[in-house]
């Protein structure tokens, strides 16, 4: 089970997110600022039918920054999603997750939201 709160480090200061949700293998974190909000999700979809494809892992965390009268004027998420095969969580699905945060370096990210493909 993820802790409670759950700590995410952003512009190098670390946010401690309380959860706000839970349900069926799903949980909500949120922070509240005096001009931000942090909300991170994180998802599980079990399939009812074993004999499916698997299994889907999904964590998302949505920035909305406001103005000094409360109005957002910049909302931004970021997710990612790491589907797994029955019988097989392994440290297969640990390697395969790593390497897509490894190649999300600044440099990448900065192509990506540039248009680039």
């Amino acid at each position: 089970m993820l802790g409670d709160p759950i700590t995410v480090t952003y512009d190098a200061v670390a946010k401690n997110l309380v959860k706000v949700k839970e349900e069926n293998y799903s949980s909500t974190y949120f922070l509240s600022e005096a001009l931000r909000e942090y909300t991170l999700e994180v998802r599980h979809s079990i399939p009812s039918n074993r004999a499916s494809t698997g299994e889907s892992h999904s964590v998302k965390l949505t920035i909305v920054d406001y103005d000094a009268d409360g109005v957002a004027v910049n909302n931004r998420s970021v997710w990612t999603n790491l589907k797994t095969f029955i019988g097989r969580q392994s440290s297969e699905a640990d390697k395969t997750w790593e390497a897509l945060v490894d190649f999300m370096t600044d440099a990448n990210i900065d192509k990506i939201v540039a248009r680039e493909s």
